[in-house]
């Protein structure tokens, strides 16, 4: 019974920190796709600064995950979700009274620190120190809904700034944010428990006795960091142009926010399959990941008429990389470490993240909208070869690893 009661808490747990989740994502990463025209037509500021700062805001989420991954896993209480809301409200308010660029800045710094503070790394982060192994079942639910950021985000943005205008949006989201993720969080995470391990010296006995083969864990986190920062390129570099790239094949404005917002539904349905289907390997569902998101890009290359089922699988693909984020290194990794390893893994695909908006007008204002999305098909087509060595690597290895990766994992100084 007693089980049963933690399984029921862990179920209802995931679906309001996926609640929450929704409303991070939709308050910072996707705002601009649907708010940046109009804070452009008021203020003439240009697109290059108007996303310049939120590659600014990336940045410093990126800049700070290392030390907030350490925080969380050296510490017994856990309030960096907590205030992450808070932070990102008075992140979004200042935008919204912001009359001049630096205030402006301001306002996405603090986005950023929040980011940093509240977004999927220290969300993984925390659930791997809570439940340990157990945070893999948490790590979908949860991703499942948050899916649904962009469905949810988008079309409230656009009705709000319609009928509102973009700052007094940007009010009701500060509003949200308060009534909704402070409760979330402060429950879930504030008195959280360290996750026990099991008796350690036992298991070293064991490993010592029943394996001499150790694999290559050092270049098992640089092929993940690698694959998990071309990624983030990608996700960041479709989220952020997605409309721009629909309208460029003739689209029009609420036909490209329909096909758009299938983004949300189609991550949703391929997490949704990985809960009620047989379980594969997280590399496995790394590589069909990786090779879907690349089919995405070429089909978002044909005909106009075939753009939506390139969202479509674009979403499946990148439903399972979320899901990723947080399972696969944990299938590689200590739970012991994990919060620390999300942290590090967290860094250089945030900085990749912080440089495509930029990356991405650039190529955009002197080559083009399809030049643009002819270089992420490139990329998505290179990412495969990182998980094709980490297969390789991790091959032979996965009978034992399950019993020495305590022991040997800990070892590891990134």
């Amino acid at each position: 019974m007693k089980f049963l009661n933690q399984n029921y808490f862990q179920y209802i747990e995931s679906f309001f920190l996926g609640i929450a989740q929704i409303l991070l994502w939709g308050c910072s990463y996707f705002v601009l796709s649907i708010l940046a025209d109009p804070i452009m037509k008021e203020t003439n500021w240009s697109p290059q600064f108007i996303y310049g700062c939120l590659s600014i805001s990336i940045l410093i989420s990126g800049l700070i995950s290392p030390k907030i991954g350490k925080i969380i896993n050296n510490s017994q209480k856990n309030y960096i979700l907590f205030l992450s809301g808070i932070i990102m409200a008075l992140g979004l308010i200042t935008i919204s009274f912001s009359s001049g660029k630096i205030v402006y800045l301001i306002g996405w710094i603090l986005l950023g620190v929040a980011m940093g503070f509240g977004l999927y790394d220290a969300l993984f982060a925390s659930l791997g120190k809570k439940y340990g192994k157990k945070a893999s079942g948490s790590i979908i639910q949860i991703t499942l809904i948050s899916g649904f950021a962009t469905t949810v985000a988008w079309p409230i943005l656009s009705y709000c700034s319609t009928n509102y205008g973009w700052r007094n949006s940007l009010l009701i989201f500060a509003i949200l944010l308060i009534i909704f993720t402070l409760p979330i969080h402060f429950f879930s995470f504030a008195y959280q428990q360290d996750h026990k391990e099991i008796n350690e010296k036992k298991e070293n006995k064991i490993i010592i006795q029943k394996t001499n083969v150790v694999p290559d864990l050092k270049l098992s986190f640089y092929l993940l960091l690698i694959n998990f920062s071309i990624g983030s390129f990608l996700m960041t570099g479709l989220y952020v142009y997605i409309i721009e790239i629909l309208k460029d094949k003739g689209i029009g404005l609420k036909e490209a926010i329909a096909i758009g917002a299938l983004l949300g539904p189609s991550q949703v349905g391929v997490r949704l399959l990985d809960l009620l289907f047989p379980k594969k390997t997280p590399i496995i569902t790394a590589l069909i990941s990786s090779f879907a998101i690349f089919i995405s890009f070429v089909l978002l290359l044909l005909s106009y008429k075939i753009a939506f089922i390139g969202v479509i699988i674009f979403g499946l693909g990148n439903g399972m990389r979320s899901i990723l984020r947080g399972t696969l290194p944990l299938w590689i990794f200590s739970p012991k470490i994990y919060a620390k390893i999300i942290g590090n893994l967290a860094l250089l695909p945030l900085v990749a993240q912080a440089a495509t908006p930029f990356l991405g007008g650039l190529i955009i204002q002197y080559l083009g909208i399809k030049s643009f999305v002819y270089c992420l098909c490139f990329l998505a087509a290179f990412n495969l070869v990182p998980l094709f060595i980490l297969q390789k690597v991790l091959k032979g290895y996965r009978i034992n690893l399950k019993r020495y990766k305590t022991i040997l994992l800990s070892k590891i100084h990134l």
